[in-house]
């Protein structure tokens, strides 16, 4: 009796699940195909438990030669790179050649500003180093406070090439790989077919933006695709980048680390990653803005549900919130359903 009852259960179970959901894809769809002036232009990936329960590829890669996106369009994917970063440098401090407390002038002897002396690995990953220039006095105090930027993880790719003898392109191109990344890469180097170009609207007038690849990509530049950012996913959260206890170090939020976001509200940060704090199921979210292109990619650890949207129109760079309208929309689908 107690067996049936148990069957039965599960069976109720699995039934809910998959009529949760078949709503969430009816909602996205209907989302994504409703009659708008800025149609959705980009891919949306939503995966579980290593299973992709809903892919859309929508509009084109390039509008020029009417080249349609694809399941293998690539993205230049903004801040999404920082995290990317952040695993290299904690995959060096895994291998004991590097330490979170050590200051910067350590490993980059060359910077010449006093502050190298106090600034250390973690204000870099943290954006909480105060630095502003490498050739001015720091803003604050490192620690005391956060500053979002681009400069301390070009400053985290420079660390990392020197402990370990690698360049930075080729020790991402390696973590790829690794992860069964085939259409992510350092832009340094090569040659692409599969990526989309950037565009902006500006009073209602599409205009494609120039792509500089190779300008802060450990911060802003690495190029991914929406299946691909799944695998990062599966990969990193899954246990197969960090040692246990870094991968808790990189999740947990760190002290004076915290800003409000365009879309998640108050976020917490850990190292290149963010924790949303207002929702009553845990969050880790990175989001990403480059020239014509906007990226979200949200993990949800109870569940083990990865989404990823990826447009490569930037509707309002003025007014960010505008050009995050499909991320914000789907996430509040999907966050229905957990």
């Amino acid at each position: 009796m107690t067996q049936r009852i148990l069957f039965l259960i599960a069976i109720l179970f699995s039934f809910n699940h998959l009529f949760a959901q078949q709503q969430t894809i009816r909602r996205i769809d209907s989302l994504l195909n409703a009659p708008s002036q800025t149609p959705f232009n980009g891919v949306v990936v939503l995966s579980t438990n290593g299973k992709t329960s809903y892919r859309k590829a929508a509009g084109y890669a390039s509008f020029e030669q009417k080249k349609a996106i694809t399941s293998e369009s690539e993205f230049i994917v903004g801040s999404i790179s920082k995290q990317i970063t952040a695993v290299i440098v904690l995959r060096e401090l895994d291998k004991g050649r590097l330490r979170l407390e050590d200051p910067i002038r350590r490993y980059l002897p060359q910077l010449t500003e006093k502050w190298a002396d106090t600034v250390t690995i973690h204000h870099l990953l943290t954006h909480t180093h105060g630095i502003t220039a490498l050739d001015k006095p720091l803003a604050f105090k490192p620690g005391s406070r956060f500053q979002y930027g681009f400069i301390s993880y070009d400053l985290l790719s420079q660390i990392v090439e020197k402990t370990s003898g690698q360049s930075f392109p080729d020790l991402c191109n390696a973590l790829f790989k690794m992860c069964g990344m085939q259409h992510s890469s350092h832009p340094r180097g090569r040659s692409y077919r599969n990526l989309c170009k950037g565009y902006v609207l500006e009073n209602g007038e599409r205009k494609e933006e120039p792509s500089y690849l190779d300008v802060f990509a450990a911060a802003g530049g690495l190029v991914s695709s929406g299946e691909d950012l799944v695998k990062w996913n599966n990969n990193l959260h899954g246990g197969k980048l960090l040692a246990d206890s870094t991968y808790r170090l990189m999740i947990s939020k760190k002290e004076n680390a915290f800003r409000d976001h365009v879309i998640l509200g108050t976020v917490d940060y850990g190292y290149g990653i963010t924790i949303p704090h207002q929702f009553s199921v845990p969050e880790l979210c990175v989001t990403g803005v480059a020239q014509g292109f906007i990226a979200m990619d949200m993990y949800f650890p109870f569940t083990k549900t990865s989404l990823v949207v990826l447009e490569n129109i930037a509707t309002d760079m003025q007014e960010l919130k505008n050009s995050f309208y499909y991320h914000e929309q789907i996430l509040k689908i999907v966050r229905d359903a957990q």
